[in-house]
């Protein structure tokens, strides 16, 4: 099975050369330069993207600030606060809270963000989440930090670092 999977990569290269040479007779440099960088964005780029999920897993990466067994077990909420709304996708972060169990103050157990929508071309990393208790027992503060990485042929061409912070209202 061996021998088989290197010959059929030998020919998978002799007839990408031989289509580069008639691709560039045909149209030009230009466009066999293009044809290689597609072809090997195909090759190098894989679709199982890791960087929000936990390792060994395809959940979503969450970041967790206080254990659930020191909380009421039966109060415990979620919410989802719109980070951001693009014209073609949505950030979002999913927090999850308690009560107390002596004071009953609510009290962020964890956090994930992720995005919806039209999500090709780019990549959303979150480096950072960190929740926060108020005064105000019904109010939290969030703060987000991340990275979207622009792809083009599977290459980055841009990172632009993102920073959300806000307050979420406990149910």
């Amino acid at each position: 099975m061996g021998l088989l999977n290197i010959a059929l990569l030998i020919f998978f290269f002799v007839t990408c050369f031989r289509a580069t040479k008639l691709v560039r007779e045909k149209w030009g440099l230009f466009a066999s330069i293009v044809f290689v960088f597609g072809l090997l964005s195909f090759m190098g780029s894989s679709n199982n993207d890791k960087s929000n999920k936990e390792p060994n897993s395809n959940q979503i990466k969450t970041w967790k600030f206080t254990p659930e067994d020191s909380l009421d077990k039966k109060a415990t909420f979620s919410t989802i606060v719109k980070l951001e709304q693009t014209l073609v996708s949505d950030y979002q972060l999913h927090v999850t809270y308690g009560q107390d169990q002596q004071k009953h103050l609510n009290t962020p157990i964890s956090a994930s963000a992720w995005r919806t929508g039209l999500v090709s071309g780019t990549n959303w990393k979150p480096e950072f989440i960190n929740v926060n208790q108020t005064d105000d027992n019904t109010k939290f503060e969030y703060f987000v930090d991340g990275t979207v990485e622009w792809k083009l042929l599977g290459m980055t061409i841009y990172s632009q670092p993102k920073l959300y912070k806000g307050f979420v209202s406990a149910k």
